[in-house]
């Protein structure tokens, strides 16, 4: 990937995770970043460059808005209903075990 196809990678993250330059800053501070908002804003648009270890914190960075972002548009699992009779799994288990598991076993390991 060439110098332009990553500013612009960097930059349409920043528009698809919904964050002014400042938020990507703020964020990009938060995991420990050195460069000013106007650096960062420079980067984005193609004028300045980032050492790799900067680069690699900004990109943390976004990464981490487009995952909450993308998380919260996730479609939610469905979950299985709660059985009437809760028991009703256990009584089988029990019974293919052979054995009451409602009972304390005896201290000496026999049933």
């Amino acid at each position: 990937m060439d110098t332009e196809d990553r500013y612009r990678r960097y930059e349409t993250a920043r528009v698809r995770g919904e964050l002014t330059v400042q938020d990507v800053w703020l964020r990009y501070l938060a995991l420990s970043g050195n460069h000013d908002a106007f650096d960062i804003d420079g980067y984005l648009q193609g004028l300045l460059s980032l050492e790799a270890s900067q680069e690699l914190v900004l990109a943390v960075a976004l990464n981490e808005r487009l995952e909450e972002v993308h998380r919260a548009a996730l479609v939610p699992l469905p979950t299985a209903p709660p059985e009437a009779n809760g028991d009703a799994g256990r009584a089988v288990i029990e019974e293919l075990l052979g054995r009451d598991w409602s009972r304390p076993l005896a201290s000496d390991g026999t049933d």
